[in-house]
């Protein structure tokens, strides 16, 4: 049960995330490609199964097992992110 209240919450701090961060993309009239959203997508994700991935693993008394899922599988989706923001600022620059 505690993991079904902090996923909703998770969930809901996505939501209302993506939802702020499309409203101040469409404010300052920045325009993003496709690919852009993809891999932004795809980063996060990425990044919400590391987290998803560490809480069961601590849950199961596994903790190497839980920080290594989430060097592995969140430091590819930071990565993803960080690219896709400089990507999008790099436009919004030249724009």
């Amino acid at each position: 049960m505690q993991y079904f209240l902090l996923f909703g919450l998770i969930g809901a701090l996505v939501a209302v995330g993506l939802y702020a961060l499309v409203s101040w993309l469409r404010k300052r009239n920045i325009k993003v490609a496709w690919y852009e959203w993809l891999m932004g997508i795809i980063g996060l994700v990425l990044l919400v199964m590391a987290i998803q991935h560490f809480f069961g693993a601590m849950a199961e008394l596994f903790p190497f097992a839980a920080w290594m899922g989430l060097l592995i599988i969140g430091a590819p989706a930071l990565i993803l992110l960080l690219v896709t923001w400089q990507l999008v600022a790099k436009r919004a620059k030249q724009s």
